[in-house]
This record gives C-alpha cells, sequence and structure tokens, in this order.
C-alpha cells in the first residue's frame, strides 16, 4: 500500500525578470514501510522536493498524498497540525533547542500537540534505549557531541509515531563513526515498520536504503532497488556505477 504519492509535482520560481523550473513533473509512490534514498546532483531538485513534501514549499501544480490525505491543497492554519503528527523530521544540523534539556526537545512535539505526560513518558521508554539515549535525557545538547545529538533528534522525530520520516543529509555533519551508529539506528527504525525517506550525498548512507531514487534536472531520471540477496557493498557498488553512468550520460 502507497503511503506517500507524488502526482506530475513541479515548482516555478519566478523573479521579475527570470522563471526558474525546479521540478519539471515528480512522479512517485513509496509503500508503507519502505526506506528510500534521494540522491543527485546539487542543483538537481532534491531540497525542493523534500521541502515540497514536508509541506515547507508547496507545488507549483501537482499532488502530494499522505496516507490518503491531499496536502499540497492544506490551509495555512492546518499545515502546522499535520507536520506535526503525521511527519518526522531529521536534519544535518539537528535543530536541537540549547535552553531545553535533552528529554524536553524530545517531548517537544508532543507538547504542541498537547498530549499529557504519562503518554510521552512511555513513548520515550519504548525508544530511549533502541537509540541508547538513556543517559543523555538530562544533559543539555550543547553537552554532548554530534551523533548523540543526532539520536536525540531521532527520537524526536519517531516519537509522534509519524507517517513518515524525512530525513535531510541526516549524517553530513559526523564523523564517519557516528554516521554508521546513526544509519544502523536508521535501519533498525525501518525494520521496525518505520518508512523513511532520506535525501544524502553520500554513498554508503544511500547504501542503508531499500530503494534509490536519482534526481535529475527536476525529474525522477533512475532508480534502482536493493534485492534481499545484495550485500550492503554490492548494493554501493551499484549504486556508485549508476552515479557515474548518469554523469557519463551529461557529457
Amino acid at each position: 500500500m502507497a503511503i506517500l504519492e507524488l502526482k506530475n509535482i513541479k515548482r516555478t520560481y519566478k523573479t521579475k525578470c527570470v522563471v526558474t523550473e525546479v521540478l519539471k513533473g515528480i512522479d512517485f509512490s513509496v509503500e508503507a514501510g519502505e526506506f528510500v534514498a534521494i540522491m543527485g546532483e546539487s542543483g538537481a531538485g532534491k531540497t525542493t522536493l523534500l521541502n515540497v513534501i514536508a509541506t515547507f514549499d508547496k507545488p507549483t501544480s501537482g499532488s502530494v498524498i499522505l496516507n490518503g490525505k491531499e496536502i499540497s491543497t492544506l490551509k495555512n492554519s492546518e499545515i502546522s497540525t499535520f507536520r506535526r503528527n503525521k511527519l518526522g523530521f531529521v536534519f544535518q544540523d539537528f535543530n536541537l533547542l540549547d535552553q531545553f534539556n535533552n528529554r524536553d526537545n524530545i517531548y517537544l512535539p508532543l507538547v504542541l500537540s498537547n498530549q499529557k505526560p504519562q503518554l510521552m513518558q512511555e513513548r520515550l521508554d519504548q525508544i530511549k534505549d533502541q537509540l541508547g539515549i538513556s543517559e543523555l535525557l538530562n544533559k543539555y545538547p550543547y553537552e554532548i557531541s554530534g551523533g548523540q545529538k543526532q539520536r536525540v533528534a531521532i527520537a524526536r522525530a519517531i516519537i509522534t509515531k509519524p507517517d513518515l520520516v524525512l530525513a535531510d543529509e541526516p549524517t553530513g555533519s559526523l564523523d564517519s563513526t557516528s554516521s554508521e551508529i546513526i544509519l544502523n539506528m536508521f535501519a533498525k527504525i525501518n525494520q521496525a515498520g518505520q518508512t523513511i525517506m532520506m535525501v544524502t550525498h553520500s554513498l554508503r548512507a544511500a547504501s542503508f536504503a531499500k530503494r534509490i531514487l536519482f534526481i535529475k534536472d527536476g525529474i525522477v531520471y533512475h532508480e534502482i532497488y536493493r534485492s534481499q540477496a545484495e550485500s550492503q557493498s554490492e548494493f554501493m557498488e551499484r549504486i556508485s556505477q549508476a552515479q557515474f553512468m548518469l554523469k557519463r550520460g551529461e557529457q
């Protein structure tokens, strides 16, 4: 069953003298429980696409449907509530608030939804050990490492039990060891049933996904799936080959 559907998504930006068409007709769907990575050169439209799905931006035309709900036509008064309840976000720069301890950062989307403290504690108890954050909860973001911050950010993203987690270069600010920890956590979260869509430039990060969408010149130019018999290193090699062929096609 498709949890996310994009139908002929176009996004055009206009200035007085210039019209720039960033997305030129994006069509794809994501099944519940998938882990999809979006790749492409800078300027290909990846971030714009993610922003449209995240409701940070609206398409010029086309439809974005999440779990049967047309989100591209939501009213401004509805967007914040929808985003908070249906989407989880993991950003490259973590977006944690230093004035709150890590526990309160994780609780924040539930607080904004007026959930009861007992529910917040129950939800946190379900994920804190899996993410290895039990010892971090009473600390503040400025007291912990980048990798630890990202674990806290992941907890904040999934504590609402969203339909879809959107990750924008989630390992872009991390060293290789921290990146590996975070990517393995994404894989485990996905194995537990969470649908994830991740934008990344990293071959290693992309190899943790089950499907890769290659964006080029504002369209989905190519896609590949990881087979059950394929090792992660084999899949990473195939991603690299696909990238090479896409670049070669530009020459």
